[in-house]
């Protein structure tokens, strides 16, 4: 059996120790001592991290009374055991795990909400509830009632009992079956069986930010952000309304107002631009109808754009195929590379999955499509004549030597 420091002092940040065993676990070595200040994953809260005469410690797990610690190496045999531990993040998770407890007794008072499970995670702490939705104004009222626990500075009592005891705590939640209960108390607030660390007053948790939520199993995961984290995001939000300021020109209670303008003025000019795309690429297919290859009735047109927007082109390539006995190459030039499209009408039957891979060689192409469009890129743009070129040769190919219309 293990004697388990972080629960005699969570605030050690240094212990020795004396080695009892170790054994290889894969790449792995399993690490037991007589004493560690190293807490185990349980209750939610994620093991701590630190090293064992200065080899790292990258997980901790509690098997039958015993705390494995699992290092890369082994440690040498007979030689004492020199721990730290990594103090910020364990007082992050201790600031974590206290701040969940408030978390879940305030949802309870100020919305009636029992919490599910909870999740401790690196960059947030989770809350599950039995609810398909909550009201912002319950989630608040929860907030506001969190914070007030946290700035009353309450004392966090631990005690040891055995099961028999527990009707006296009025624990929030049944315990474990287990022949010794470990009941963290913030009284007056909130007690629960729990075998995680925690802070020794609640000022200690800082500040409680919720953080959003999501729908999973039918229920509702709130987010929260607590102590240090909460503060860094209030830090990053300043931040970012302060360059808001900058950008709009504008006062921080004016941001929102700003932003509502200037999507109105970009949705107004994304109207219009599109007003004008629509008739560029009205007038255009005209335009390439007009001068387009005739043979047999079958309309040819064969064209490179310059940097053109693709859903232009897109929109052009769609018109010309609307037509009758219409064949349509467009290849689109961009910085780094060019776009094709290819297909006919819904009247003409052309062998495009015999044509088309045959071409992706003139200019280093993929590309795919199935029936009677088709298309894809190309990496080399200065082949985009020679496969204008080879697509009009092989459609005239399909098409018998007779008269021209």
């Amino acid at each position: 059996m293990t004697e388990k420091l972080y629960y005699e002092d969570p605030r050690m940040e240094s212990f020795q120790a004396r080695l009892i065993h170790q054994e290889q676990e894969g790449d792995h070595w399993i690490v037991v001592l007589d004493r560690t200040a190293f807490y185990p994953e349980g209750g939610g809260q994620p093991s701590d991290r630190g090293k064992l005469n200065g080899i790292p410690v990258i997980d901790v797990r509690e098997r039958a009374g015993e705390v494995c610690h699992v290092l890369p190496e082994a440690l040498k045999q007979d030689a004492p055991v020199q721990g730290t531990i990594d103090f910020p993040t364990r007082f992050d998770f201790m600031q974590q795990h206290t701040g969940q407890h408030i978390i879940s007794a305030s949802l309870i008072e100020a919305a009636g909400y029992p919490t599910i499970s909870a999740y401790l995670g690196e960059s947030y702490t989770a809350v599950e509830i039995d609810a398909r939705s909550i009201q912002d104004a319950e989630i608040e009222a929860a907030e506001v009632l969190a914070n007030r626990t946290v700035s009353r500075d309450l004392p966090v009592h631990i005690h040891w009992i055995q099961p028999e005891e527990a009707e006296h705590y009025h624990l929030r939640k049944p315990p474990p079956d287990v022949q010794r209960l470990r009941i963290v108390q913030i009284e007056g607030i909130d007690s629960a069986a729990c075998a995680g660390i925690h802070v020794e007053k609640t000022g200690e948790v800082g500040l409680i930010k919720f953080d959003g939520l999501e729908k999973i199993r039918g229920r509702l995961r709130l987010h929260w952000l607590i102590g240090d984290r909460a503060y860094r995001d209030v830090r990053e939000k300043d931040r970012l309304a302060a360059a808001l300021n900058r950008e709009l020109t504008c006062g921080t209670a004016d941001i929102l107002t700003s932003v509502r303008e200037l999507k109105n003025k970009l949705r107004e000019r994304e109207q219009r631009i599109s007003q004008l795309e629509k008739r560029y690429s009205d007038q255009k297919v005209q335009d390439l109808l007009a001068s387009a290859e005739r043979k047999e009735g079958i309309l040819l047109v064969r064209e490179i754009f310059a940097a053109e927007e693709p859903s232009t082109v897109q929109a052009i390539y769609q018109n010309l195929l609307a037509g009758s006995k219409t064949v349509a190459c467009l290849i689109n030039r961009r910085k780094d590379d060019i776009q094709w499209w290819i297909g006919c009408s819904e009247d003409l039957e052309i062998p495009w999955k015999r044509i088309v891979p045959g071409l992706f060689p003139l200019i280093a192409g993929k590309g795919g499509g199935k029936g009677r469009s088709w298309q894809g890129i190309g990496n080399k743009a200065g082949g985009a004549s020679s496969f204008l070129d080879s697509v009009g040769a092989e459609i005239w190919k399909q098409v018998p030597e007779t008269s021209d219309v």
